[in-house]
């Protein structure tokens, strides 16, 4: 099962600038181990359209939104990565936009 994704550039890049953080997260047992390497796969991606985007936008192209169409796990561990993120201080635009991204897969997951 697919589960589709739709972000805005500035929302992509809130998401990308809170994958910095995820090398603070401590891995302690099986599970995050398991999480952590599908998450790596979905890091590499979301930072690869990340970087595509920016070269791409100029002062006057159209501002689409991006997609991503992800597994159903990885769709899980991404919102599992998102909701521990929301107890890491950044600024509110930031937290508003992970807890965007956490609601659209909660949705689209449950």
């Amino acid at each position: 099962m697919k589960i589709d994704l739709k972000l805005s550039h500035q929302q992509l890049g809130a998401l990308v600038f809170s994958f910095k953080s995820i090398n603070t997260i401590p891995v302690n047992n099986r599970e995050i181990k398991v999480a952590r390497s599908v998450l790596d796969k979905v890091i590499l991606k979301f930072r690869k359209k990340h970087l595509e985007t920016e070269q791409m936008m100029t002062l006057f192209s159209k501002k689409k939104p991006i997609k991503f169409t992800l597994e159903y796990y990885e769709a899980h561990y991404l919102e599992s990565f998102v909701s521990i993120m929301d107890d890491f201080p950044m600024c509110e635009y930031d937290k508003n936009v992970l807890r965007f991204i956490k609601n659209g897969l909660n949705q689209k997951l449950a």
